[in-house]
């Protein structure tokens, strides 16, 4: 993952603008699960890890955004960055995160750009639909799983197919189980987000909940 990181500081400090790599600073690393997803389906090569980093600026991005909506000041236990350096930076951050990841992915074959930019128009309806839940108590099973597909198993799902194509696999396989894998991931937070006290999630238990 050491050479992820290293293509996303490079990615950024391309950018030439010094408070993107300050701000960003403030943006801790998770687990990388679509990165590791997509490497064990295709193994490693420079395009993987190029894709990666993308991948990985897009899911940032998505969580920066995400932070705004919910009015979260913490993030993987630290103060997040709408909180550090306030609302208007964070918005700008995430979209600069998504600009360059598609920047990015423009040199690379068309099929990478298409799967990952189609996964992030729905990744953005399901922020939407998870603002138009939170309006109101919802016990629509069917609302519910259409809205984590397209939050989280979307980008999970894209993960797996770009590793299939990568590695001549049959895409469609692979992208079931990246769905079926990014939908019990989220289900799981949403348990915990109930469950869990704030030290353990590293942000305010129950504000998913909250938020419907």
């Amino acid at each position: 993952m050491q050479k992820i990181d290293e293509l996303i500081k490079q990615f950024l400090q391309e950018l030439g603008y010094e408070p993107i790599l300050n701000m960003f600073s403030n943006v801790k690393s998770g687990k990388k699960l679509r990165s590791k997803l997509l490497l064990a389906i295709a193994d490693e090569s420079e395009i993987a890890f190029k894709i990666c980093a993308a991948i990985e600026l897009i899911h940032l991005a998505s969580l920066l955004h995400d932070d705004i909506i919910d009015e979260s000041e913490l993030r993987r236990g630290a103060r997040s960055v709408n909180a550090e350096f306030g609302t208007k930076n964070a918005l700008m951050l995430g979209d600069i995160l998504y600009s360059k990841a598609f920047y990015e992915l423009s040199k690379m074959d068309a099929r990478f750009a298409s799967i990952i930019s189609d996964a992030v128009v729905k990744l953005a309806i399901g922020e939407l639909m998870d603002v138009d839940l939170g309006e109101k108590f919802n016990i629509n099973k069917e609302a519910y799983l259409k809205m984590i597909y397209n939050k989280t198993a979307v980008l999970i799902e894209a993960s797996a197919r770009c590793g299939a194509i990568l590695a001549g696999l049959y895409e469609k396989d692979f992208a079931e189980y990246g769905k079926n894998l990014g939908l019990a991931f989220q289900m799981i937070d949403d348990i915990l987000d109930i469950k869990s006290d704030e030290k353990i999630l590293g942000k305010p238990a129950m504000n998913d909940f909250k938020e419907g």
